[in-house]
């Protein structure tokens, strides 16, 4: 087991793999589960003695006490390793939405796993591609146990592996249900669905706060990054450091939006100036990265602002990504929302899909954008009962 370790909690005694009192587990972590410290004082009352202060630690005593069934206990963004002596098992999972990647190869009847597809092939492993994965990725969205590589697959978001030497086998342990549209009505109001969820972000943001460097911000024109922006300053003492990205100016430049956000929440604000070129030169690097396709230069510009950042002395930063998929922010999924309201008629729904198009030019195309013979929609229309803007 190895581990190269970026140091957030516990910056002294926590380097890896850390194993249990008797040395028969070992663990590889990657990423940070949080509210630690509340099962750190419970796993001391209960008798185990713990050899660090780090918040990986204790994967290895809740695996003493309920084996894999610990992942419910787990809060945060991680994939780890556990390795289970006694018991000649391996032991790896991946949080609940795929923050941090994990993969996995047989070769040779050995099992790999790694952080990323480039460190198996460093252990020996071909890199070559997978031809129905590229597929996949420039038609649709790839498979979430696939990568872009022959032989290599991911444990996928919210699934853990168990291995033995003749067996291995990949389990869902959670998952997300969104209600159905024949599902009862819900009990509270929008008020109390607005006052929870405000609520629930403000208690992870507070934990997402707690480390032993210092956490700065992202900070954008959206929604998403001005909430957490603002929470985070309400819940700390001395001003929060925000980092944006400044396009040339234009439609897509949102620093003086971000600007005013962070004056507004009283933050040390940072603005990297990005010129188009920049973005250009480093898009093989980020890929190289990323480890997979991207259709626009988001990811450069993110890995781009990441290294200002790091250079900046920091580790840790808080970002609203994800928000646009789980809230269905995205136009394409408004417009589907639209299309699908029985409530409104074919006039109504018409003058507010034009308005939604209007209000987004600068999203582009709501289809996939793919270039060349389109993917036959008739199996998705079938089993959906319609065909998602993406698709189309």
């Amino acid at each position: 087991m190895g581990h190269a370790r970026l140091s957030i909690i516990d910056l002294t005694t926590g380097d890896q793999p850390i194993a249990n009192e008797d040395e028969q587990l070992h663990i590889v972590v990657n990423g940070e589960f949080y509210d630690y410290a509340r099962y750190q004082r419970e796993l001391v009352v209960r008798g185990h003695r713990l050899r660090t202060r780090s918040d990986s630690e204790i994967l290895l005593h809740l695996y003493e006490e309920e084996g894999t069934h610990c992942l419910r206990h787990l809060r945060g963004e991680f994939a780890f390793v556990l390795w289970d002596e006694r018991n000649g098992l391996v032991f790896a999972a991946r949080d609940r939405f795929g923050i941090k990647p994990l993969y996995y190869a047989r070769w040779r009847d050995t099992l790999y796993l790694a952080s990323e597809a480039k460190a198996l092939f460093a252990a020996g492993g071909p890199a070559r591609w997978d031809h129905e994965s590229l597929y996949q990725d420039l038609h649709a969205i790839l498979d979430g146990d696939r990568s872009l590589f022959e032989g290599i697959y991911q444990v996928p978001p919210a699934h853990y592996l168990v291995a033995s030497r003749h067996h291995t086998q990949i389990v869902r342990y959670w998952d997300l249900n969104y209600p159905t549209l024949d599902a009862p009505p819900p009990l509270r109001t929008e008020a109390e669905h607005v006052e929870r969820m405000r609520d629930e972000l403000r208690e992870a943001i507070r934990l997402r706060l707690r480390a032993d460097v210092p956490v700065g911000c992202y900070v954008s024109g959206g929604l998403d990054s001005c909430a957490i922006l603002g929470i985070a300053a309400d819940l700390r003492d001395d001003p929060v450091e925000a980092f944006t990205i400044a396009f040339e100016e234009g439609p897509f430049d949102e620093g003086p939006i971000a600007a005013e956000m962070a004056a507004h929440a009283g933050a040390h604000f940072h603005r990297f100036h990005m010129p188009e070129e920049m973005l250009a030169q480093h898009c093989a690097d980020a890929i190289a990265h990323c480890e997979m396709i991207h259709f626009n230069a988001n990811c450069v510009a993110k890995y781009l602002l990441s290294e200002k950042v790091r250079d900046a002395g920091f580790k840790v930063v808080l970002t609203g990504e994800g928000s646009d998929e789980i809230l269905a922010g995205y136009p394409p999924f408004r417009r589907d929302l639209l299309l699908d309201d029985a409530a409104a008629d074919a006039d109504t729904t018409r003058q507010r899909v034009a308005a939604l198009d209007e209000a987004n030019k600068l999203y582009g195309t709501f289809g996939s954008g793919v270039v060349g013979p389109t993917l036959p929609l008739e199996a998705v229309e079938r089993t959906l009962g319609f065909v998602p803007t993406t698709l189309q």
